[in-house]
């Protein structure tokens, strides 16, 4: 998954405009974090701007991009573009091809262990009402209970923990004072991460992403903070599809002692 700064020199298809357009209006926008819901919609889903801003681009670069004006791309772009419109995997594939010719890369999770994912899925469920998930070395979350995709709708969209942190906007609306109490944890977990398996090349490229799409991430590296684990931490979230109520939960950090690799995490609403 490196490279993913580089534009693109593929040429955007003229048939990705209107898909666009269609995959825009048909959003829900009281369910996408940091969308103003409180004016009159005078047309169903996101506007042009919405999407922009979600996508951390211009107004105006967005809607050259809608419109079919040949318009330069990334891969990184791309992957927020499909988890703002909530893609599904076959809409994701279309995307992909037609931004920039290619499918998207493998995800991770497909190839982990399926037999711990059944094994420890039944714990997860038996944790309601409590939102849990279990994620592996390189947070990405290979199974959660249905609690913890009401509290996460982006979920079925962007399956690694750390990359919606850092490289999709709408995670500053939900993750609450995200620089200090989001941000800097997660960054020095990587850092502890990388130190422990410091042969992961699924760490080397998740932490050489985020520093490379995130200014802000760059700047909180520097800090050479790390961090083994969030058990106890007290932190604040916005719930898309509560009306943005904001709410305290305590993380609570297992790891199964068949794969310490793994991390379940449970939220306790408090």
């Amino acid at each position: 998954m490196s490279g993913k700064n580089h534009t693109s020199e593929h040429p955007v298809s003229p048939e990705l405009g209107p898909l666009l357009k269609h995959w825009r209006e048909r959003l829900e926008p009281r369910r996408i974090p940091g969308i103003n819901t409180s004016r009159r919609r005078l047309r169903p889903g996101l506007t042009q701007d919405e999407v922009a801003s979600l996508t951390g681009v211009a107004g105006s670069w967005y809607r050259q991009l809608e419109s079919a004006r040949p318009r330069p791309v990334s891969e990184q772009f791309i992957q927020r573009l499909a988890m703002a419109l909530r893609l599904d995997e076959a809409e994701s594939v279309i995307l992909y091809r037609l931004a920039l010719g290619r499918t998207p890369p493998t995800a991770a999770q497909q190839h982990t262990d399926q037999d711990a994912v059944a094994i420890h899925q039944g714990f997860l469920d038996a944790l309601l009402p409590h939102p849990a998930y279990l994620s592996n070395l390189s947070w990405d979350i290979i199974a959660h209970n249905r609690p913890q995709e009401d509290w996460f709708p982006w979920l079925p969209y962007e399956r690694n923990l750390m990359r919606f942190a850092f490289l999709y906007p709408e995670a500053r609306e939900q993750l609450v004072n995200w620089r200090a109490d989001w941000a800097a944890p997660f960054l020095a977990q990587i850092r502890f991460a990388i130190a422990m398996h410091s042969d992961s090349q699924e760490l080397i490229r998740l932490r050489d992403d985020i520093l490379a799409g995130n200014e802000e991430a760059r700047e909180l590296w520097s800090a050479n903070e790390a961090l083994a684990h969030p058990d106890g931490d007290v932190r604040r979230l916005r719930l898309p599809y509560h009306q943005d109520e904001e709410i305290r939960v305590r993380i609570m950090a297992f790891a199964p002692l068949s794969n310490w690799d793994l991390r379940a995490i449970v939220l306790l609403r408090i």
